[in-house]
Order: structure tokens, then C-alpha cells, then sequence
């Protein structure tokens, strides 16, 4: 609106200095030839002159006035281009870091991937397949996933789940396209365990150990067991793996002991583990054919 009313004042004061220029000038011609035949000119030339310099001042002015609203217009349409056009650059450039960031996050996911290959022996001779996990349990922790490969894939009962950070758990359901697992958070999983710094030292990761805090331990997503022998040297700080008996390989990543509990009563030594897999976020895992223990 302000834009229509500047171009219509512009045309007002232009066509009112063109009238005026048009009167002085008749104006002009008619005392001049008045003068000339009483002989007696009403106007000097230097009133002339003023007139005619003042006249040409402000036909300029009002040209110069026109002629840089032209350009003020021009600059604005110019202006907005130019904003639109960087609007486009920027959304582009938008969509261009997010692809870049899923590109990313895809590698980084499949290095940890390979990552968990390093816990299985090389003597054990395994099938394995990557799959992302579409669904968990309710709750803040994982303690059952869905998996996005099935028989189809060549999944079975009792394969292994890892990632990059150690073992998850285990596979308990098989359709055609999709597998349900526990986790080692889940109340009914189990895993023989030994210590990295002695294989001697073993023990189980299970659940009704008997120590106080096993509710709230599993509550903070921690794992609970207990030592197959009193005497073992367990201290705060060890790590602990798979120990190979059952169905597990050896030497998987289980994470490490937080705490220890002894009860002389009954010769056992329980342990606080925190897990090495954040049981919070699991988003892709490779599955590894059970092996063949009978």
C-alpha cells in the first residue's frame, strides 16, 4: 500500500511542475512581446533569467525525483530476487546435511558392526547377518527387541546378538522375516562369565542372587551374579566375558564388575556387573549362528 501511494505522489508532483513550467513559460512569451512593441519591456533580463533558472531547478528536481523512485522500485523487485534465491540455496543445503548426517550415522553404526566380529574366535566357524531392531520391550531399558531378519535370512532359536560393544543377548522367537531376542537385562536370560584377567575365575550372570539391591541394580540397568567359587579373587574394576561354556563362545564382551558382596554363610561371592552395551540405545546388531554344542 505505502509503495502505491509513493508512485502516485510522484505522479502528481510531476505533472504539477510540468503545468507549472508550461504557464510561466506562455507567461513569459507574452510580456516579452508586449515589450517589444510599446517598446518598454515589463521584465528585465535578469528577471528573466531568474525565472528561467529557477524553472530549470525544479523541472531537475522533480526529474531527479521521479527518476530515483524508478530506481528505488527496480532495487526492491532486484532485492527480493535476491532473498528468494538464497532461500532456495539455504533449504538445499538443509537437505544436504541431513542426508550427509544418516550417511554418517549408517557408517559409524557398521564400523561398531565389525567391531563385534573381533569377540568371535576364529576357531569357531559361524554364520552372521546384520539387522536393525524395529521394536522393544516398554520401559527405559531393552530387555526384549525385534530384530528385522528371520528364517528367511537363515536366522535360528538360540543365535547369539552383539554389537560393537558386546553381547546383547539371544535369540527365543523365529518367524520368516523377523526374530525376537532377551537381553542379558531380562529376567529368565543367563550367561556363564569369566574374568579377563584370570579364565580361572568364573562365575554366571543371572537373576534370584540373593543380593539386596537385585531389584533396583536391574532397575538401573545393571547386571547381577554370583562367583562358582568363594575363594576366587574378584575386585570392582575387573572385566568380565564370556567364558565359553554353553552357548555362548568365549571371550565376548560383557562389561565390568561395579561391585562385590560376599556372603560367608553360604561360601558366594556375588557381583554388581555394568553391562558394556548401553541396553537404553540398540538400533542395528549381528546375529551369529548358534553354535553346535551336543
Amino acid at each position: 500500500m505505502s509503495l502505491r501511494r509513493d508512485k502516485n505522489r510522484r505522479k502528481i508532483n510531476f505533472k504539477v511542475i510540468a503545468t507549472s513550467l508550461v504557464a510561466i513559460t506562455l507567461i513569459g512569451i507574452v510580456s516579452i512581446s508586449i515589450g517589444m512593441k510599446s517598446g518598454n519591456s515589463p521584465f528585465n533580463s535578469n528577471i528573466i533569467l531568474n525565472i528561467t533558472s529557477t524553472l530549470e531547478h525544479g523541472v531537475s528536481k522533480g526529474l531527479g525525483f521521479f527518476t530515483g523512485g524508478f530506481s528505488d522500485i527496480v532495487n526492491f523487485k532486484s532485492n527480493a530476487q535476491k532473498v528468494e534465491k538464497l532461500e532456495e540455496e539455504n533449504k538445499k543445503l538443509e537437505e544436504e546435511i541431513t542426508n550427509l548426517k544418516g550417511e554418517l550415522e549408517t557408517t559409524s553404526s557398521l564400523e561398531q558392526l565389525k567391531k563385534s566380529l573381533n569377540f568371535i574366535d576364529e576357531k569357531y566357524v559361524a554364520n552372521q547377518l546384520a539387522a536393525e531392531v524395529v521394536s522393544k520391550n516398554d520401559g527405559l531399558w531393552y530387555t526384549s527387541i525385534v530384530i528385522s531378519a528371520g528364517s528367511d535370512d537363515g536366522v535360528k532359536e538360540n543365535s547369539l546378538v552383539m554389537n560393537g560393544d558386546g553381547l546383547v543377548g539371544i535369540v527365543t522367537e523365529v518367524s520368516s522375516s523377523y526374530s525376537k531376542a532377551i537381553t542379558l537385562l531380562d529376567t529368565t536370560s543367563s550367561v556363564s562369565f569369566k574374568l579377563s584377567k584370570d579364565s580361572k575365575y568364573k562365575g554366571i550372570i543371572t537373576t534370584g542372587t540373593g543380593i539386596k539391591e537385585e531389584e533396583s541394580n536391574r532397575e538401573k540397568g545393571l547386571l547381577q551374579g554370583y562367583m562358582m567359587d568363594s575363594d576366587y579373587d574378584v575386585l570392582p574394576g575387573d572385566s568380565v566375558v564370556t567364558s565359553g561354556l554353553g552357548l555362548y563362545p568365549e571371550n565376548i564382551a560383557i562389561g565390568e564388575v561395579t561391585k562385590v558382596v560376599e556372603d560367608k554363610s553360604k561360601s558366594l561371592k556375588y557381583v554388581v556387573v555394568k553391562p558394556n552395551v548401553n541396553f537404553k540405545n540398540i538400533d542395528n546388531v549381528v546375529i551369529v549362528e548358534p553354535r553346535n554344542i551336543n
